[in-house]
């Protein structure tokens, strides 16, 4: 009786887990052309770091999110079409000198995994295996995504500590587009201003952009 009891949860447990990711709206984040540098300087490019970050903070339970390679708009809008996405994400980043000056970063998207389905052994043993299969493949998931985190955001801050000086300005406009649609669902812009050589400005800026696009999707 225990043991029903144990498939019967993991089953209940399994099936919820497949209906809340059929509930989700994917949103694909477009590649950005993402360069931190002074004028006639060396730059850095860190495109798909800041990408990465970007994908880490909008995913979750209300939000799915995939990658977007394509360059070109219209391509860019069929490729989002084709994965599912409900949304696309476009940004701009410009680092602006002291002074004068300006660098240019354009468009933003990790996919999640798939549950495997384990063959042979009876109906219980099959959704037993499923689910362990599925909590260790999470487990991992977990840990590769906490890892690529890490290394995006020390990209992203090396870059800076290198790049940005005291008195540069970065700013982040973004542009999220419900596919099919050519006016914005929502746009808008944040700014930072570096205090310090080597400040991280842009970490802040992206995070506050990812939960007003949550919002924005969640319809909050």
């Amino acid at each position: 009786m225990r043991a029903l009891t144990a498939v019967l949860t993991l089953f209940l447990s399994l099936a919820s887990w497949v209906a809340s990711a059929a509930d989700k709206l994917t949103v694909g984040v477009a590649l950005p052309r993402a360069q931190l540098g002074q004028p006639n300087g060396a730059s850095a490019d860190v495109a798909e770091p800041v990408r990465h970050v970007f994908m880490s903070y909008l995913k979750g339970p209300i939000i799915e999110v995939v990658a977007l390679e394509a360059r070109i708009p219209a391509q860019i809008a069929a490729e989002a079409k084709e994965k599912g996405c409900a949304y696309v994400l476009y940004t701009d980043v410009a680092q602006i000198p002291k002074g004068n000056g300006l660098s240019m970063f354009k468009k933003l998207a990790p996919m999640a995994g798939m549950l495997p389905m384990l063959g042979g052994g009876s109906m219980s043993t099959q959704i037993a295996a499923s689910a362990v299969a599925q909590g260790v493949m999470q487990a991992q998931a977990a840990d590769a995504q906490q890892d690529a985190m890490e290394s995006a955001m020390a990209a992203i801050n090396g870059a800076q500590k290198s790049n940005v000086k005291s008195g540069d300005s970065l700013s982040l406009q973004y542009k999220l587009v419900r596919v099919g649609e050519d006016q914005p669902a929502k746009q808008d812009k944040v700014v930072g201003k570096a205090k310090a050589n080597g400040e991280d400005v842009l970490s802040p800026m992206i995070e506050a952009v990812a939960v007003a696009v949550v919002d924005s999707v969640s319809g909050h």
